[in-house]
């Protein structure tokens, strides 16, 4: 049975959250007739096979979004933490999340075929599509936006690095490739960036945060992750840090402070110089209590752990 006192706050959250999309669509200035504010709003596209967003930067101030010319990756962090405070930008962004959508469709639609991918307690389809708990959400950012360049070196995407506090909502929830009604809401501090030139392909996520469900068969729960994604063309093809990939989080419950969950992937980047491309392969694991889920979503065979098997090409 749903709390009536969270069910509230987590409609507040959703209908909050409608009333700021349309604030920042519907612009007073523009509509009285008076000048636009400068600078003017930026729209930035990602697509990914896992994770594709739009994402739409609206100053807060006058101010542009300042260039940072560092190459150094602790020096990258140093300066954004140095520069997270007053906020000067609002980002709404847009995500969806293309192959777990897909692992999704097959089992419900697909099932015969779907099975066919059984090996042990695991499934190929799930372990392909595994780590990913919504199929989309709705995010906003308050903090601050730096433009990493490179002189005289034109960037080859957005090239943007974040801190600050995120805000998602959704109303789906992903287990074992099936859907679950679920209302939620997380609330995340995050220092993030994504840095593409010529010949790497940098990608970073440190955050903190929480995520409270309408549906009691999910635990709320606190957590703590990383992520770190290198490409270096100029790097040899076994070399270990310029060419890999390390995604850690681990999860506790809100309830009573348990460990509830923890995912752990290792990649192996393969850059591919002539074709301006490189090929990744990620491997790890999902590790869940039997407290994440209550009875009605806990199957009498599931297993605790489950294989992440993660291929990708990146450009």
């Amino acid at each position: 049975m749903v709390s009536p006192r969270r069910n509230r706050s987590l409609k507040y959250a959703f209908r909050l959250s409608l009333l700021i999309f349309f604030g920042l669509t519907f612009n007073p200035c523009v509509a009285l007739g008076s000048e636009p504010p400068t600078p003017a709003l930026e729209i930035v596209v990602e697509p990914d096979a896992y994770y594709s967003n739009v994402g739409f930067f609206v100053p807060l101030t006058d101010d542009p979004v300042p260039d940072l010319n560092v190459t150094n990756e602790i020096d990258i962090y140093r300066q954004l933490l140095l520069t997270s405070w007053p906020p000067h930008f609002f980002l709404l962004e847009l995500s969806v999340d293309p192959l777990p959508i897909l692992g999704v469709y097959l089992k419900k639609n697909h099932r015969r075929h779907y099975d066919k991918g059984k090996f042990g307690d695991s499934n190929l389809i799930e372990s392909l599509t595994a780590g990913f708990q919504e199929p989309y959400a709705l995010t906003f950012f308050f903090g601050n936006v730096v433009t990493l360049v490179r002189p005289g070196e034109e960037r080859k995407a957005t090239n943007k690095g974040y801190m600050g506090w995120m805000f998602s909502v959704g109303d789906q929830h992903i287990k074992d490739n099936e859907l679950i009604n679920d209302k939620w809401l997380q609330v995340e501090w995050k220092l993030k960036g994504d840095r593409e030139f010529a010949n790497v392909i940098h990608r970073w996520s440190f955050r903190v945060g929480s995520t409270l469900h309408e549906n009691q068969g999910i635990a709320d729960s606190a957590y703590i992750g990383m992520r770190r994604n290198n490409l270096d063309f100029d790097s040899p093809v076994f070399a270990l840090l310029p060419n890999s990939n390390i995604n850690l989080q681990s999860d506790f419950s809100l309830n009573d402070g348990r460990f509830i969950r923890q995912e752990v992937t290792i990649g192996k980047k393969y850059p591919l110089k002539n074709f301006d491309l490189g090929l990744s392969l990620d491997l790890g694991f999902i590790w869940e209590s039997s407290a994440r889920y209550s009875l009605r979503y806990r199957g009498p065979n599931d297993s605790e752990y489950t294989i992440i098997l993660r291929p990708n090409i990146e450009f």
